[in-house]
């Protein structure tokens, strides 16, 4: 039954895991791709700021909260039970 609810767990964070992952690079590709060449707020062009400084910032407390809230901590070991 234990190892249901690992396997249950380890499925969930699988899966933030990998949405993480697509929305990171979905989301760079819209900031890289679809701002013009415009000078942002620490004179680099805006694109180079919203996709390789603001959006990684951000991205970075995104993780943090999934990790503090979604994942948990997993005794993977085999069960000593022989």
């Amino acid at each position: 039954m234990k190892n249901d609810l690992v396997y249950k767990q380890a499925t969930k964070e699988a899966r933030w895991a990998i949405a993480l992952t697509i929305f990171y690079m979905l989301g760079w590709c819209v900031l890289a791709y679809g701002f013009s060449i415009e000078k942002g707020l620490l004179g680099f062009p805006l694109w180079f700021e919203l996709s390789c400084l603001y959006f990684p910032l951000l991205f970075s407390f995104i993780v943090y909260f999934c990790i503090k809230y979604v994942f948990q901590d997993l005794d993977l070991g085999g069960d000593d039970e022989s």
